[in-house]
């Protein structure tokens, strides 16, 4: 699963120093002494203690409309980001009138469980984001938005420097095919 962990580089240096790795696919069970994997069988010392990490820390819903009748559902508009999520659902609340012009601008963005549902992610960031680009007064709070790590690595990007303009000229150039192409697949 790809629930959008995070892990500090001291967290990853300590993961370094372990040397004894297994690698036989999945859990399918634990008994004492021992573990039974995809691909095979462990011997265990007994007492061992497993912990299990593929729980997501969200839980899985159907999206609804994020606005409707006096109420607001929070939901992600960007993954992985629930705080700036909020945040913009709360600007878009304050700064727009009609349910129907907010909701188009908050479309439920789906967390991913299996691959398929990345592609499904990555396609509703892309179509929120083009929904955003067109609104001057939104895109310049995003752009200003202390909760936005991509408009603040955006906005740190001298303009002289060729190399990482060139990068986001090629981002920018590719959404649209990009997002074209991810329908196509999911088709």
């Amino acid at each position: 699963m790809f629930h959008y962990a995070t892990i500090s580089r001291g967290e990853v240096a300590a993961l370094a120093t372990i040397r004894d790795v297994v690698r036989m696919g999945h859990v399918h069970a634990i008994e004492p002494g021992r573990m039974m994997l995809a691909q095979g069988e462990l011997t265990v010392p007994r007492g061992t203690l497993f912990i299990d990490c593929t729980a997501s820390a969200v839980e899985k819903r159907q999206p609804l409309p994020m606005f409707g009748k006096g109420t607001i559902t929070c939901q992600l508009v960007r993954a992985p980001q629930p705080a700036f999520s909020a945040a913009l659902l709360a600007y878009i609340e304050a700064h727009y009138d009609d349910d129907d012009t907010k909701n188009a601008l908050a479309t439920p963005v789906p967390f991913p469980d299996r691959p398929k549902d990345f592609a499904l992610t990555v396609l509703a960031n892309l179509r929120n984001e083009s929904a955003w680009s067109q609104q001057p007064d939104l895109r310049g709070w995003i752009r200003c938005s202390r909760l936005d790590g991509f408009a603040k690595l955006v906005g740190e990007v001298a303009r002289d420097d060729a190399e990482k303009m060139a990068v986001l000229g090629r981002i920018q150039a590719t959404a649209v095919p990009a997002a074209q192409n991810l329908q196509r697949l999911l088709g």
